[in-house]
């Protein structure tokens, strides 16, 4: 273990040693729970020191509380013990804090003498001050309790003096005894302490080294709208202006009922106002629902391609193991989920929250009584809501989980139709997307009888309130009816009745939004998990070199795939290809091969050892700059849903005059100018419309038009009848033609031709040579070539070397080098 600027580096065991994975390194840090001794302690003096101001502020009268000051007695007045808290919080707070930062810094310097005497004299003199407290609020509270007692002639104090005295002995007692355990409390430090380990990148990792996640909450949410900030400022005024007009139109509408008994005139007029209000209203309203919609569709436009370019940055390996079904479902389903959460629903929270405190202002100004049993409720409502939103939180994001696996179950067996229908699988794809469903309407069930319930009961109070609103209202209308100087008019019953809807309507909406937001949380913790995440093998920055010579060594490279840890693929293989080679990998099937070529290409880094591009270490240069220089054709071609000429220029703009030469390199440009449309010619998806001949073709000119300083071809003719076969194989010969090359082998020619032939077997170099060389050892390779020369019918002939002579006279046919 070493430590390095302040912080500490964990090193793994040597894998050579033990056989585990690579030696990493971890910087280490310490925090420490907020529920420890010293915010205890800082809570506790603070609520002293509030709760002793309050009292003290609230004694009495202004001559009162004026005459306990200027005549200050210490058994009349309680100014000295309001003083006395507030130098208890100047004291203790940076006291206390500054004890836990000696005694945690003592953890790691236990040895330094300074910081055990500055740590003791804190403990002492905090304990001194404390029992010191104590004694004076307990001689002051005895004194005056004797005075109440056994002095007739002594004039108690108001209430909150005397509460003061109480609260203010009561707290000391209790910082007393904190503070004398302070010496267990600051002991505990280096139990309670939380380890925190960063990676190279700085993210916090688990101690297995996988990043941890950070915390999503509504805070964070609501940030993802902070681009949109002018537009929801606009749409915040239109919103405060729309709200207000419906808090003041019910007033207005209560004096219409009024007016109505005494003049036409005010009535005319009050209508008037009554109207403009609500026109006002109802343009504003219009403002703020436009930008408010708007700000949400510019949020999740924006998060879909920050998660889409998140998506598509990440390391090949952990496209192993998440599922393309599941990662378009987030790109789609939660994104939308999220998009009313941060923009309409949090104005529509605003909206109701201003109505109902507005609404609450007026309903106070016109009764008291009346807005105090409409309240009533509002306790009950609360706590239902919060229960409501953790219970639903969770839900929810089993229920996006459910539906990703559904739509992965889809994608698949809609990219896969021609396998589907080729084994009659339409019934068993249909049950299993319908089993994936059935999972997500159980659990949509559950959502469903929890939302019933909630706004059920939500409304059941609400509307219970006011029932009983209307009931006593009515009873003081009677009242003012009989007497006018009691109860109050119909005008103002009505005005208050429309105040204790928009309330109970607010609060309802209010409380059913809480439940939304809690839903977009448990969306959104999925889209955060992928916009945090940081791609283990990155794409971008590094060293960019003057030219690349197309030169690769392979020193000592373990590797183990990712989703597959418990089997090492590679196993210390070590070999050099020098500009201009040509080398074949050869070997049985599952032995490594296209395993060394994901690795020059970077799609994953080795276990240990070095991959040297231009005799450059891999990991050092700019992976966009070195894919550029390098071109793969693979066994499996994959095209995209475009144009011909959109897929050979994938890599690059070009030129027509160059796609037209890299077709004719290819031998494509024949069979594409057959077409009606000829280069814009789609393709179709992954190029279902083109021969497996075809695609391979436009796969090798695709890599003809990068001009790559090196070529990997990964068996890219073994799929092939043997006329297309002739035809991408001329394609292949020319495109090797004055570049550095790596084939997994495929043909006997090939081989024959190779600068050097490397022969994989269970993830390890069995020999090494030229196809000379490796024949005379009379080993692995030697038996490859006889079972293929067996298995294509060759005539039975004991001299080898007769075997392979006769087949290679067979221009066009073809030897598999693996099993």
């Amino acid at each position: 273990m070493a430590k390095m600027n302040g912080a500490v580096l964990l090193e793994d065991a040597d894998p050579e040693e033990e056989g585990g994975p690579p030696t990493c390194k971890f910087k280490q840090s310490y925090s420490l729970p907020f529920f420890r001794y010293k915010n205890i302690v800082l809570a506790i003096v603070f609520i002293d020191g509030i709760v002793s101001m309050v009292l003290w502020l609230t004694g009495g009268n202004s001559n009162y509380f004026v005459d306990h000051v200027s005549y200050f007695h210490l058994k009349d007045s309680v100014f000295d013990l309001a003083i006395m808290a507030a130098v208890k919080v100047v004291t203790f707070a940076p006291m206390t804090s500054y004890l836990e930062n000696v005694c945690t810094e003592q953890i790691e310097k236990s040895r330094n003498r300074s910081l055990k005497t500055i740590s003791k004299t804190l403990h002492f003199v905090l304990i001194l001050l404390s029992l010191g407290y104590l004694a004076f609020s307990s001689t002051k509270g005895g004194l005056i309790l004797d005075s109440i007692l056994n002095d007739t002639d002594y004039k108690v104090m108001h209430p909150t003096y005397n509460a003061l005295v109480i609260s203010a002995a009561s707290f000391s007692l209790i910082e007393c005894g904190m503070f004398l355990w302070s010496f267990q409390a600051m002991k505990r430090l280096k139990v309670i302490r939380i380890l925190h380990l960063y990676n190279e990148k700085g993210q916090e990792v688990r101690e297995d080294g996988k990043p941890l996640k950070k915390k999503v909450d509504i805070l964070r949410l609501i940030k993802l709208a902070k681009p949109e900030t002018v537009l929801l400022i606009v749409a915040s005024l239109a919103l405060l202006v729309s709200s207000g007009s419906q808090m003041v139109a019910p007033l207005f509408f209560g004096m219409v009922v009024d007016v109505a008994q005494k003049s036409m005139d005010e009535l005319n007029r009050t209508v008037l106002i009554l109207f403009v209000i609500y026109l006002g209203g109802a343009f504003f309203s219009m403002i703020r629902s436009w930008l408010f919609n708007l700000a949400g569709q510019r949020v999740v436009a924006r998060l879909r391609k920050q998660l889409f370019s998140s998506i598509i940055k990440q390391e090949v390996a952990f496209f192993d193991t998440n599922r393309t079904g599941e990662l378009c479902n987030r790109l789609s389903s939660d994104t939308q989920v999220l998009q009313n959460a941060v923009t309409v629903n949090l104005s529509m929270l605003t909206r109701y929250m201003l109505q109902m405190i507005g609404s609450l202002v007026f309903m106070f100004s016109l009764n008291a009584a009346l807005t105090g049993v409409l309240l009533a409720v509002v306790p009950v409502v609360t706590l239902g809501a919060v229960q409501y939103g953790k219970f639903v939180k969770k839900l929810r994001q089993d229920f996006q989980d459910r539906l990703g696996d559904a739509g992965t179950t889809a994608e698949e067996s809609i990219s896969s139709i021609r396998t589907v229908r080729t084994f009659s699988g339409e019934v068993k794809a249909s049950n299993s997307y319908s089993s994936d469903i059935e999972k997500s309407y159980l659990v949509g069930k559950k959502l469903s009888v929890a939302l019933g319930l909630f706004e059920g009961g939500v409304g059941l109070l609400a509307y219970g309130a006011v029932a009983l609103v209307l009931w006593y209202g009515g009873k003081l209308v009677y009242e003012n009816s009989q007497d006018s100087t009691k109860g109050v008019t119909p005008g103002v019953l009505t005005a208050f009745l429309l105040y204790t809807l928009q309330v109970a309507m607010a609060f309802a909406l209010m409380s059913s939004l809480y439940g939304d937001f809690m839903q977009a949380l448990g969306a959104s913790v999925r889209i955060f998990d992928l916009l945090d995440r940081q791609p283990e093998v990155p794409n971008e920055d590094g060293m960019i070199l003057p030219e690349m010579d197309g030169s690769v060594e392979f020193q000592d490279i373990h590797f183990t795939y990712p989703s597959r840890p418990e089997t090492e693929v590679i196993k210390g293989i070590s070999f050099q290809v020098k500009p201009g080679e040509m080398i074949a990998l050869v070997g049985p099937s599952g032995g490594g091969k296209s395993t060394l070529v994901n690795l020059i290409e970077r799609f994953y880094d080795p276990n240990s050892g070095t991959i040297a591009l231009g005799g450059q270490d891999l990991k050092d240069l700019d992976p966009c700059w070195f894919r550029q220089k390098i071109s793969m054709v693979s066994q499996e071609p994959t095209l995209f849903a475009c144009s011909i000429k959109e897929n050979i220029t994938y890599g690059r703009e070009a030129t027509t005059e160059e796609i037209l030469e890299a077709a004719k390199q290819a031998n494509a440009d024949e069979f594409i100018s057959t077409f009606d449309d000829g280069y814009d010619t789609l393709v179709g998806e992954r190029g279902v419309r083109l021969s497996g001949g075809q695609k391979q073709r436009i796969a090798i000119a695709r890599a003809l038009i990068m001009n790559p300083a090196l070529l990997l071809l990964d068996e890219a003719t073994s799929a092939l009848d043997a006329e297309s076969e002739h035809l991408v194989q001329e394609a292949i010969d020319r495109a090797m033609k004055a570049r550095t090359v790596i084939v997994i082998a495929h043909r006997l020619s090939t081989v024959r031709n190779a600068s050097k032939v490397i022969v994989i077997d269970k993830g390890r170099i069995a020999e090494m040579g030229t196809h000379d060389e490796l024949l005379a050892l009379n080993g692995v390779y030697k038996r490859l070539v006889l079972r293929q020369l067996t298995a294509g019918a060759m005539p039975p002939d004991n001299d080898t070397d007769t075997q392979i002579d006769k087949q290679n006279d067979l221009e066009t046919s073809s030897i598999n080098f693996t099993d």
